[in-house]
């Protein structure tokens, strides 16, 4: 009983405290920092325990810090994609009379016009990285709806998920989106204070526990064959997806503030994970580690931590998921807008999504979709890795000298960007 009103009360402090304080209303690094936050947290909060548990065995929490170092570095090449390719794509000009001896003239041209080729291809596989993102939020947005009622078929979710995107595309399509768009900031917040709670009773479990005794890690066993291992792992890296949203604030916020927000996000994500992960090992079972299929497994993980736990977890689900899937869909119908401007617009571009989503939904199940959205992600984050390798590389009026080790740290990570789209697979 004392859990159960210890986890309210901290949920609805916390929700109060991030929907009401003046200070992070009018904050705009505040604002910067959310967005990032809960794209992160949203894409495989609920899923990474029992999928990393069934990978990784009771090394999930370092197999963890394996996906967010990754993540990290990454995010360290978009950062400078913000600082460094930003403005010199925006300078972009036509050769002027009299210039061309200018030492960095040709350098900046020849780097801008490949950058931005590059950066506009990675554009378009955003746009189908969007297209699967949304399938996941939806999908398991469906399977956490119907998980209370016991409702053993896969018909059914698919049924929900197709009924939930006709009605998206179709307000996307007649009034846009920015009529649900607005309920956004309170559910990231309700997502936010539902994990602080969530938190807060496996502090209480695993504390607990340690006081009289019980505490012990359970046998949870690693698969035999480390370069599968290791490609599941790959095919996970949706769960720490997200980051990537700083890179597209640029009309609300400016490239310094993104940078930094961007650290902020990423860390706060990093610690939360770690905790989580690190938190919820004494409460999975060897059964249960071994049966990765279920992703709404974390529903009946946490059931013994407290009572109240499961139902706030599936209020904040389909919450978190809509909202993102909403957010992502409004995304993807801008980015084909500005891609496509000849034959697409924003409003008939969500009929599009609609569409293919739909399609996705009755194709592949939601542990595909996963290691489909982590490689789409991950081929996006190639190319952004690769321009910033080709910005590290040269010079020009906004990066005034080479810097060969960034260049060649980035094109490592462009490289291990490819392999993880390339060699990543589901956890089935």
């Amino acid at each position: 009983m004392f859990v159960n009103v210890l986890i309210a009360v901290v949920a609805l402090g916390m929700l109060a405290w991030l929907t009401l304080s003046p200070q992070l209303r009018q904050s705009s690094a505040w604002a910067a920092t959310m967005t990032p936050l809960a794209s992160i947290m949203g894409s495989g909060f609920l899923v990474s325990a029992p999928l990393l548990a069934s990978v990784a065995g009771n090394y999930a929490p370092l197999a963890m810090a394996v996906l967010l170092l990754v993540a990290w570095l990454i995010g360290s090449a978009i950062r400078f994609n913000i600082a460094n390719a930003e403005p010199l794509f925006d300078k972009i000009t036509e050769p002027v009379h009299g210039r061309d001896d200018h030492k960095y003239h040709h350098s900046h041209r020849l780097t801008a016009e490949l950058g931005k080729g590059v950066e506009k291809l990675s554009h378009y596989v955003l746009a189908i990285a969007y297209f699967i993102s949304i399938t996941y939020y939806i999908q398991l947005l469906s399977l956490f709806a119907m998980q209370p009622f016991g409702i053993d078929s896969s018909f059914l979710p698919k049924m929900l998920a197709t009924s939930l995107l006709v009605i998206i595309s179709g307000t996307g399509f007649l009034f846009g989106l920015h009529i649900v768009e607005k309920v956004e900031r309170y559910i990231v917040s309700l997502n936010l204070a539902t994990i602080l709670a969530l938190l807060t009773g496996l502090i209480v479990f695993n504390g607990q526990a340690a006081w009289d005794g019980s505490w012990k890690l359970p046998e949870l066993a690693i698969g035999s064959d480390p370069w599968h291992t290791l490609r599941v792992m790959m095919g996970l890296l949706v769960v720490v997806q997200g980051f990537e949203t700083s890179r597209f604030l640029g009309t609300e916020h400016p490239a310094q503030e993104r940078i930094k927000t961007m650290r902020w996000a990423q860390g706060i994500a990093s610690l939360i994970y770690l905790v989580f992960l690190s938190l919820m090992l004494i409460v999975i079972t060897p059964e249960q580690a071994s049966s990765s299929a279920d992703v709404t497994m974390i529903l009946t993980l946490i059931a013994p931590v407290a009572t109240i736990l499961p139902m706030l977890l599936t209020v904040t689900a389909v919450g978190s998921q809509f909202t993102a899937a909403v957010a992502d869909e409004a995304g993807c119908g801008g980015l084909l807008d500005s891609l496509t401007k000849d034959w697409l617009n924003a409003k008939t571009a969500y009929l599009a999504i609609g569409g293919m989503t739909i399609l996705l939904v009755w194709v592949v199940d939601v542990l595909q979709v996963i290691s489909l959205a982590s490689r789409a992600f991950a081929l996006f984050y190639a190319l952004q890795c690769a321009v910033a390798t080709s910005i590290a590389w040269s010079e020009n009026e906004n990066h005034s000298k080479r810097e060969p080790v960034k260049a060649a740290g980035f094109g490592l990570l462009t490289l291990l960007s490819f392999v993880i789209t390339i060699c990543g697979i589901s956890s089935e």
